[in-house]
């Protein structure tokens, strides 16, 4: 249905009168009396009104969608820190090892290096003995000799052995032991060696005012005690 907007219209019977919209009103035009000023078009509820402003400002308020955050450079410089010190430490550590190890084999004469484990052992058992001497270490003298060495050479215990020990250590200086052999014989393995030291005393037993450089070449026969290799005989 079709609604006439309020506005002044021919009534029919000679006469412009208003419209409201909906009927007739009484104001007659070029009569005095005014008329109505046209009924307001109702707007909105509001609570309608209210909603539309909330939805707009609802619209405005969204939040931009927050920066990515930037990474914390210092924890990556600790952590990077921390990795360096511990290859410094473990450095620290390998290369006496490694310089001790390195001195060890350049004691061996070119083609004298142990060809295999029980060589390697044999060669440590020699180096042990050797220690035993210049440190008048007793336990490294037991471990590194058969019971019987020690009862043919006469140092079957440690007192005994201490005080040959103290008397060689004030009889010689600089004492070295070059590998220059190892070799199997039957059972047991053959190591060669060519041993230097600085004489300190004379063949009575008196210092002598400039020590004497000397040299002397030994076989040690080394065996099998277990899963140890020990000195067994000495020439």
């Amino acid at each position: 249905m079709t609604t006439t907007p309020p506005g002044w219209y021919d009534d029919g019977h000679g006469a412009t009168r208003w419209w409201d919209g909906t009927r007739w009103t009484e104001h007659v035009a070029g009569t005095d009396a005014a008329p109505p000023a046209p009924a307001a078009v109702p707007g909105p509820p509001a609570a309608a009104a209210e909603g539309v402003a909330r939805e707009g400002a609802t619209a405005t308020a969204v939040a931009a969608p927050p920066e990515p955050k930037k990474p914390n450079r210092w924890i990556v410089w600790v952590v990077v820190g921390a990795v360096v010190l511990a290859l410094l430490i473990g450095a620290a550590v390998a290369i006496p090892l490694l310089t001790l190890g390195a001195a060890r084999l350049g004691a061996l004469a070119d083609g004298a290096a142990p060809a295999d484990a029980d060589h390697k052992a044999a060669v440590a058992a020699v180096e042990l003995y050797d220690d035993a001497w210049q440190d008048a270490d007793c336990r490294a003298f037991m471990a590194s000799t058969t019971e019987a060495f020690r009862a043919q050479a006469g140092l079957a215990d440690c007192d005994a052995f201490e005080t040959e020990a103290e008397g060689f250590g004030l009889a010689v200086a600089d004492y070295e032991v070059e590998v220059t052999g190892v070799r199997d014989s039957d059972d047991a393995i053959v190591v060669s060696t060519s041993e230097t030291y600085s004489r300190l005393v004379d063949e009575s037993g008196n210092p002598l005012d400039d020590p004497a450089d000397e040299s002397i070449e030994w076989e040690y026969t080394v065996v099998a005690d277990g899963d140890e290799w020990v000195v067994d005989r000495l020439e």
